[in-house]
Formats: C-alpha cells, sequence, structure tokens
C-alpha cells in the first residue's frame, strides 16, 4: 500500500473517531434531559456510528477498501440490535429485570461518581 494512502486512511479514522467522541456526549445528554435511561441514550449514538460507517465504506469503495470501517459498521449493527433488543421487548416482556438492569447500571456509575479511582 502506498505510503500517502496509510496517511489519509489514518487521517479519516482519526478524524472519524474524534467526531463520534465529540458528538456522542452531546446527543446524550440532551435526550438525558427529557428523562430517558441510559439505553434509549445509547440508541442514537449507535445508529449514527452504524449510519455514518456505511456511509464512509461506500463513499470510500465500498466494504472491502478499509477494514477499520468494515469492524465498526458490523460491531455497531449488532449493538444496535441488542440494544434495540433490550430497550424494546425487555421493557415490554420483561419490565422487573430491565428495571434491575438500570438500578445496577445506576448504582455502579454512583459508586464511580464516589471513590474514583486513585492511583
Amino acid at each position: 500500500m502506498d505510503l500517502f494512502l496509510v496517511i489519509i486512511d489514518t487521517l479519516v479514522i482519526l478524524s472519524y473517531i474524534l467526531l463520534i467522541a465529540l458528538i456522542s456526549p452531546h446527543i446524550m445528554r440532551v435526550i438525558k434531559n427529557r428523562n430517558y435511561d441510559i439505553f434509549f441514550q445509547l440508541l442514537p449514538v449507535l445508529a449514527i456510528i452504524f449510519v455514518s460507517g456505511v456511509a464512509i465504506c461506500v463513499g470510500y469503495g465500498g466494504f472491502q477498501e478499509t477494514l477499520f470501517f468494515r469492524l465498526t459498521t458490523i460491531i455497531s449493527f449488532l449493538l444496535l440490535l441488542s440494544l434495540l433488543f433490550l430497550t424494546f421487548i425487555m421493557k415490554k416482556r420483561w419490565k422487573d429485570n430491565y428495571d434491575k438492569i438500570i438500578t445496577w447500571i445506576f448504582s455502579f456509575q454512583l459508586k464511580e461518581i464516589r471513590f474514583p479511582k486513585t492511583r
């Protein structure tokens, strides 16, 4: 592979990661203000990652070009499907278990806030 292509691929990957890292907290904060739980906050973030991964792969010449975007698209698709299953089906069918998971995650987050790791 040509050095120029490696540099361009690296810059595209780094800018993609930076864009997702900058956009995700804002999206989650807006949705959190509407009193949705953590799983509903993650749905648009994973959807954006999936759609942008597919768009970049298609724009880059298909899924055979860049391994990073191929893996990102597959992983985000699987996470999006599992998150959709967890939020919609589990919330309707097993409401008690869903509430326990939300409570467990919330208590875990509180423990991290109260007792930050010290080195």
